[in-house]
């Protein structure tokens, strides 16, 4: 479910401009770590800032609708707040779990101007350091 390219319209490498918020989910709270230093790896990697209160989590499974999720709500507040441009994710299914869900919460994202990042398709490059 691709969102944007890796260097989207607008979203240069080096686009000091972007703010970014990074979010994931999952009950372990050490996969979650991890997979929040991948985003903000991710995010480092283009020059983009993470916005205040803009790493966020969730604790719970990636089949639980995002609109339950307390964090996934305070994403959506900066969201329409105009204070984040990016949201970084380790897979889009963070974002929602089926095509349905996740089809209506990147219209939510889209309509407020915010793309999606997915660390997915950079992984090997981050945990390597290399660069994509």
């Amino acid at each position: 479910m691709p969102d944007i390219p890796l260097n989207p319209t607008g979203l240069t490498r080096r686009d000091a401009a972007t703010t970014a918020a990074l979010y994931a989910c999952d009950p372990d709270p050490d996969i979650v770590r991890g997979m929040l230093a991948a985003a903000a790896a991710v995010a480092a990697g283009h020059g983009w800032t993470i916005a205040e209160g803009g790493t966020i989590d969730d604790d719970c499974l990636l089949t639980q609708a995002p609109q339950s999720r307390p964090g996934w709500d305070r994403l959506r507040g900066l969201t329409e707040q105009g204070r984040i441009n990016v949201v970084v994710v380790p897979a889009h299914m963070h974002i929602g779990f089926t095509l349905e869900v996740w089809l209506a919460e990147q219209r939510f994202l889209h309509r407020h101007g915010v793309s999606v990042a997915s660390v997915e398709p950079m992984l090997d490059a981050v945990l390597t350091g290399a660069s994509w």
